[in-house]
């Protein structure tokens, strides 16, 4: 390698910032798991020296504590963000349906890679034990405080949120307007009440300004 290109690359080095290694180490995790993410490949993958990694990263294991960070950011953080917002009971669970099919919002692949790599990580494991336990208690908060009483809350929850991840683990594939014909018995099963009239509709309306594909 020349001096020049050593030096073309050095100047490059605090061009590409700390979330540009994160997104691309989440690119790598998501497509090939978590061994191909090694500091070698992503800087091939960025097309920078690995002198760039060690100017915002300490180590690997640095890395991989940023990318369940960012993780739980993303998957938990959109949901507990949906429940909060919520004024009413319909809305808030309307709401969450609409967090889990809109893969901008929550990332189902993510999540299985983080679930696949905690399969061979105890630590992991043990963060992704945590985040399941804080989402089913954020669900059993937003039920208690559209007074439900505790234990059914917290089933309730615990049924919405593994049916969810059902769905993702399993590989269900159906059309959204497919599954939003069931919108109205799915609402029921998890909280006992109707859905009013023409929310289905809404939803589905809502999901396709949305750009989520129907």
């Amino acid at each position: 390698m020349t001096l020049l290109s050593t030096r073309d690359e050095d100047k490059r080095m605090p061009q590409l910032n700390r979330d540009d290694w994160i997104a691309a180490a989440l690119t790598v995790l998501v497509e090939e798991g978590i061994d191909a993410v090694q500091v070698t490949q992503l800087s091939r993958l960025l097309e920078v020296t690995r002198g760039s990694f060690y100017w915002h990263f300490k180590s690997r294991d640095a890395l991989l504590e940023a990318l369940l960070a960012e993780w739980r950011a993303r998957n938990t953080g959109v949901m507990v963000d949906a429940l909060t917002a919520a004024q009413t009971l319909s809305e808030g669970i309307l709401e969450l349906f609409a967090v889990w099919v809109d893969h901008t919002r929550f990332d189902p692949r993510l999540d299985q890679a983080v679930r696949d790599w905690s399969r061979r990580a105890d630590g992991v494991l043990k963060s992704v034990a945590q985040e399941d336990d804080n989402r089913v208690r954020s669900i059993a908060a937003f039920f208690e405080t559209h007074g439900y009483e505790p234990t059914e809350a917290f089933i309730r929850a615990r049924v919405i949120y593994f049916t969810q991840l059902s769905y993702y683990s399993l590989g269900v594939r159906e059309p959204l307007t497919e599954r939003a014909g069931f919108l109205s018995a799915y609402y029921q099963c998890f909280t006992g009440n109707s859905l009013g009239e023409g929310d289905a509709d809404a939803f589905l309306a809502r999901m396709a300004r949305n750009g989520v594909s129907t």
